[in-house]
């Protein structure tokens, strides 16, 4: 047994700390400096570590300081307050995520007129999002609706795919840090330039009646433009095409992207009516990829949405695989 006047001596300045085991116990060892001279072995031999601990009751010795072990209460709810706090940052994303797409609908930052935006601070408060939180974020997004701090991330992929992310940012350079480590996931880097694979113009979108969709032949190709194209030319639209989604076919009138706003009324005056108008990114080329690209695609526009900042995004590949759509 280890003598006890060794256990509970306190080191002075020419000792060295190390500890044991002896009988499943960790207990402190102090051995003089110039006992380190030595090699380990030498040090285990000698008549002072005898005195301290037999040599046949040695089983396992320490390198490091000994620690003794404690209670933290911090260990044991660290981890459901990392899942409430991750929680808590869903929603908050997801309140952003609202606002800034209610904004781009109706600036009117007061909820006795905008019956919207009372909804939606109601729905946050009845998730416990504290007021403050709810504040902030709203002053936050129409500071961000200053077209001053819009910004374009472009970046490249692999086989030539391209993608365009337009966000509203206060600090460009973290958002763009924060969207880099995001895309880098799927092969895109945000440090080159897409600008060749897309044409930024102004769209406009107008349906077809029910008369003109009976029309259609089965290839839309044979589709006749002609009377179209004449009205594309009195809106001073540079083009007109047929296209069709999932809610049906329908016109696109393409235009310079500053020219929206003048094309837009002119489409109108001709007695169209406008679906949407807004500018974007059309791609000059949409590449076929492999399913595994399309399915870690379908996870980053998925973390896309939930991006506070981010406004739109567009790819250069066929993305009719995917469950979410640009």
């Amino acid at each position: 047994m280890a003598s006890s006047r060794y256990l509970g001596r306190v080191p002075k300045a020419d000792t060295f700390v190390r500890s044991i085991t002896f009988h499943h116990q960790v207990l402190p060892v102090f051995i003089p400096k110039m006992c380190l001279q030595h090699s380990f072995s030498q040090v285990s031999r000698t008549s002072l570590f005898n005195q301290i601990i037999p040599r046949n009751s040695v089983r396992f010795l320490h390198l490091s300081s000994c620690l003794a072990a404690g209670h933290s209460k911090w260990h044991n709810i660290k981890h459901i307050k990392a899942a409430n706090d991750r929680i808590k940052g869903q929603k908050s994303s997801f309140l952003a995520k609202k606002l800034q797409i209610l904004f781009m609908k109706n600036s009117e930052k007061d909820p006795k007129l905008n019956s919207e935006l009372a909804n939606l601070i109601k729905w946050a408060r009845s998730n416990n999002i504290p007021n403050d939180v709810i504040d902030n974020t709203i002053d936050r997004q129409i500071k961000l609706r200053d077209p001053k701090n819009l910004v374009v991330f472009e970046g490249r992929g692999f086989s030539n795919t391209g993608i365009v992310i337009e966000c509203f940012s206060l600090k460009p350079h973290h958002t763009k840090g924060i969207l880099q480590s995001i895309v880098r996931k799927c092969g895109f880097n945000l440090n080159s330039s897409a600008s060749d694979l897309f044409d930024y113009k102004g769209v406009i979108e107008v349906p077809l009646s029910e008369e003109e969709i009976k029309s259609i032949p089965s290839d839309i190709s044979l589709f006749p433009l002609d009377k179209y194209v004449d009205l594309a030319i009195e809106a001073e639209a540079e083009e007109v095409t047929l296209q069709v989604d999932e809610e049906g076919p329908y016109l696109r009138f393409l235009c310079a992207p500053f020219d929206l706003d003048k094309v837009s009324k002119n489409v109108q005056n001709l007695g169209l009516n406008i679906v949407s108008s807004e500018r974007c990114y059309l791609p000059k080329v949409s590449v076929p990829v492999s399913q595994e690209f399309l399915d870690s695609l379908d996870k980053l526009i998925e973390k896309l949405d939930l991006n506070p900042d981010v406004v739109n995004y567009y790819f250069n590949v066929e993305l009719e695989k995917l469950t979410g759509q640009q």
